[in-house]
């Protein structure tokens, strides 16, 4: 899985770093040119593909199916329209939603989580069940339904793990940089991105593990189904 990433990552990155790309704050980024702004969107949605394509490789190996990287990424290349519909709404619904009810009612926002945890399976549904984008966000909908509050609550212990994962090794790779000369502008960028790079496998394998736990105890499904569901695809 993180070959995948990289793979599909490294090029459009390189872009960015030509286009003097840089962090501005926690969340938001400003590029020197307009070639950086296109490498930056290509990464993000390479990003995307890259997860989606893990998808397919955790699910390969809960049945043992020879699923290789190159076949994996072909796949979700091949889906990137829906792949990128799909993200787009879901990041619509979840941000707005965030938004706004953190500036009105700060204490709702457990609710948009609970939302967020709803539509969170979209991504296998899509691409091991070759659904569209809406009938995968409302897959994920009634999937997750009667769980909601046991995925937010074990989420919410694996985005803390990861957050303190993620800024331990943003800092150290940040303070390795700055060791070597880095510019104030370039070592922060670098470093976030490189370690978005590094959750990508971790997010997929636990999105995964826990789609295939709810189909499994819901649906019944078993190996020999998954496999004729990831061989479908070939």
């Amino acid at each position: 899985m993180m070959k995948v990433a990289l793979v599909l990552g490294v090029i459009p990155f390189a872009i960015t770093l030509f286009g003097d790309c840089t962090t501005t704050s926690t969340y938001s980024f400003a590029c020197g040119n307009f070639l950086g702004w296109i490498g930056l969107s290509v990464f993000w949605i390479m990003l995307t593909v890259a997860t989606f394509a893990s998808y397919l490789i955790a699910a390969g190996a809960y049945t043992d199916f020879a699923f290789d990287r190159r076949r994996a990424a072909r796949l979700a290349i091949q889906k990137i329209v829906p792949i990128v519909a799909a993200t787009s709404v879901f990041c619509v619904v979840v941000g707005i939603g965030t938004g706004t009810f953190l500036l009105i009612v700060p204490g709702v926002i457990m609710m948009v989580s609970i939302v967020a945890v709803s539509l969170g399976m979209y991504g296998p549904a899509l691409i091991i069940e070759e659904l569209g984008p809406m009938a995968s966000l409302g897959r994920s909908w009634r999937l997750v339904s009667g769980e909601r509050w046991r995925l937010f609550l074990a989420g919410l212990v694996v985005v803390v793990i990861m957050i303190i994962g993620f800024w331990i090794s943003w800092w150290v790779l940040f303070w390795m940089l700055g060791i070597f000369g880095a510019g104030a502008g370039f070592a922060p960028y670098f470093s976030r991105q490189i370690v978005t790079l590094l959750t990508i496998p971790l997010t997929a394998a636990f999105t995964t593990v826990v789609y295939l736990d709810l189909r499994v105890r819901k649906e019944g499904l078993d190996k020999e189904g998954l496999v004729a569901q990831l061989s479908g695809g070939s």
